[in-house]
């Protein structure tokens, strides 16, 4: 099956059904790429080419299927913190935090790792919140709702923070954690596509953006930017992963100084 020969017509269809559904940009470069993640969910749905790629046409859930096993979900807690804790610590100093309910947004979510990790800083800190966790993906989706990770993936939270919010597993569940109801409680998973949905709401204090725009060309880098702005409050905070950069886009966001991946409305 590594050995399918591909129709240029075929790769082209490929390549513009994924430009279509998320954006992302499969160049000259990842041909190979693509060829070998094809192979891969022909020999899961035991289809050849032709009745695969038709299969995609009319299979919106094989689409990002097929998507998830081109993109990297390699995520893990406290991953690039620095401007997590920086919103965190300013959410926590705001002159009305008393009454203020916070509302985060988590836009690229993946497996839940950095909704997650907002969440605890958030709660340590005794701020008042809520967060939106989406992603395109179903599957990384219900790893998310779960909660339950394998201990090697949250090796960086302090030791303070995973006694008071996760729960050890034991039998089927040694060296797996679980994240506890009442940090879990302030989140809501959906699934969200940012090429093509309509923005959930457009008063976030902050919206989290990381390690996705790598995948995107830059025309569509910033049209995601310039719509996420409109979902921010006015000094509302914008990150984006620490390999990502907002230059040679047309944006009306600011730089915070110090953190090069973020910046405020």
């Amino acid at each position: 099956m590594n050995s399918i020969l591909f129709k240029h017509s075929e790769l082209n269809e490929l390549k513009a059904l994924v430009f279509k559904t998320c954006g992302i940009n499969l160049h000259e470069g990842k041909l190979e790429l693509l060829k070998s993640k094809v192979a891969k969910r022909m020999r899961m749905t035991q289809m050849n080419v032709q009745e695969y790629i038709s299969h995609l046409r009319s299979n919106e859930r094989e689409v990002i299927e097929f998507i998830d096993t081109i993109t990297t979900n390699h995520s893990f807690f406290y991953r690039e913190n620095k401007s997590i804790e920086h919103i965190v610590k300013q959410f926590a100093c705001h002159p009305k935090r008393e009454v203020k309910h916070f509302k985060v947004w988590c836009a690229a979510c993946s497996t839940g790792d950095e909704p997650y990790t907002t969440a605890v800083q958030l709660k340590a800190l005794g701020v008042t919140f809520s967060i939106l966790a989406t992603d395109i993906s179903h599957s990384v989706l219900e790893i998310a709702q779960k909660g339950i990770y394998k201990d090697d993936k949250i090796k960086q939270v302090p030791l303070s923070i995973l006694h008071r919010y996760f729960q050890k597993g034991t039998g089927n569940y040694k060296g797996y954690l679980k994240v506890k109801k009442e940090i879990q409680q302030h989140i809501t998973f959906k699934k969200f596509n940012l090429i093509s949905d309509r923005i959930p709401r457009s008063d976030f204090d902050a919206v989290l953006c990381r390690n996705v725009m790598i995948y995107f060309d830059n025309q569509t880098s910033e049209a995601v930017v310039n719509k996420l702005y409109q979902s921010l409050y006015a000094g509302g905070f914008f990150a984006i992963g620490n390999a990502e950069s907002l230059m040679n886009m047309k944006h009306s966001f600011k730089s915070v100084a110090g953190i090069p991946s973020l910046y405020v409305k």
